[in-house]
């Protein structure tokens, strides 16, 4: 239990320094030089679980919320990327709160998307797969929808679109080094004392104009500003990764607490005294559609989740529950329909009608599933 305690706080790297593992005896745990590599080099992204690997020519794979995979050995050295890596035994899967698997992080079930969208990638990216999209809210553009693509040889792509599918942008990676002069002027005028990642995200929009995502981090703080090629400020986010939302610490799909709708945190405050929000999120959850994800948490008590539906109507909370706590009925379905997967989240759906179902978070080697059941073992959804 030990081990996978310390795994599961070595993932946060997004999240304060408090976070972070002071031993780590355990070769489960995900090296620090790991993690930090992770936050230099991918700041717009969050790790969602890895597997430890033995007889193999890597340790650690580690999979992103983007669904990218990187490899380490175990002094947390990068080896490259990690689908050239799959030789050897897994091990230990070990999730990461906050990744972008199954309900999630926004996850949108790619035979859903637009149409609109979907010609856009067929007919500008030949050859290339739609692996992933979730929902996301950057600024200034708001709700959007964020596409990686994928294809053999090549490097990722992530595209935004708007919610109807019309094209926004291309982001890439690059090197903080390499970005305009102009755009360090103004974070050196304007942040001083935050240290920018390593890696930048060079945004080139539909009319070919280009803007940078910089991410800089000043102790718990972490923010992400957004500056023309010329240094001209375009707007900030609180947090690394693209939502700002009420934690340091952002990632994909965040809603700044503050512009949630009224009628969502007063909710909140009449039936849930004393809690705080910690994070929102918009969210594609099956039945439902997309909703918003509402965490909150109080002193000495475990967080609780939080739905409702964009005409901000309570739907259910969830509340994390131990795998072995399931009802028989469920444990029975997932043995005999997901031969070879093991529960990792699993959560206590409680609905606004007092009914109960369960959504469990499924894993084996390469892959993740997200399940909801209902109390006597009925499947209801998948993704």
């Amino acid at each position: 239990m030990l081990a996978v305690i310390l795994a599961l706080t070595a993932c946060k790297k997004n999240e304060t320094s408090s976070s972070t593992p002071t031993n780590q005896t355990s070769g489960t745990a995900l090296p620090l030089k790991a993690t930090a590599y992770i936050a230099n080099n991918y700041p717009d992204a969050a790790i969602t679980y890895y597997l430890t690997i033995t007889n193999g020519p890597a340790d650690y794979l580690v999979t992103l919320n983007t669904t990218e995979e990187l490899a380490f050995n175990k002094a947390g050295d990068f080896l490259g990327r990690g689908e050239n890596f799959h030789g050897g035994k897994p091990g230990d899967s070990i999730p990461c709160p906050g990744g972008g698997n199954g309900h999630h992080g926004g996850g949108i079930p790619v035979d859903s998307l637009p149409a609109l969208l979907v010609n856009y990638v067929t007919a500008n990216y030949s050859g290339f797969t739609i692996r992933h999209a979730e929902f996301d809210s950057i600024c200034f553009n708001g709700l959007v929808v964020e596409v990686m693509l994928f294809k053999a040889g090549s490097e990722p792509v992530k595209l935004f679109f708007d919610p109807t599918g019309n094209y926004l942008m291309l982001a890439n990676r690059t090197l903080y080094a390499d970005v305009p002069q102009a755009v360090k002027d103004y974070v050196s005028a304007n942040y001083a004392g935050y240290k920018a990642a390593g890696k930048a995200e060079k945004l080139t929009l539909a009319d070919n104009s280009i803007q940078y995502n910089i991410f800089l981090d000043l102790a718990k703080t972490r923010k992400t500003a957004r500056i023309d090629a010329n240094g001209v400020f375009v707007c900030e986010q609180a947090g690394n990764g693209h939502g700002g939302n009420g934690d340091p610490g952002g990632h994909h799909g965040g809603i700044p607490v503050d512009s949630l709708p009224a009628a969502i945190t007063g909710y909140i405050t009449s039936s849930f005294a004393g809690y705080t929000i910690r994070h929102a999120e918009f969210d594609s959850l099956c039945p439902n559609g997309r909703v918003y994800e509402i965490t909150i948490d109080k002193m000495m008590t475990p967080p609780v989740e939080l739905y409702f539906d964009l005409a901000t109507v309570f739907l259910m909370r969830a509340d994390q529950v131990r795998a072995g706590d399931l009802p028989q009925a469920v444990k029975a379905s997932i043995s005999s329909g997901y031969t070879g997967f093991f529960p990792m989240k699993t959560e206590k759906l409680t609905l606004a009608d007092g009914s109960v179902q369960y959504l469990v978070d499924l894993s084996k080697p390469h892959t993740m599933k997200t399940v909801r059941f209902a109390a006597d073992g009925t499947v209801i959804c998948e993704r």
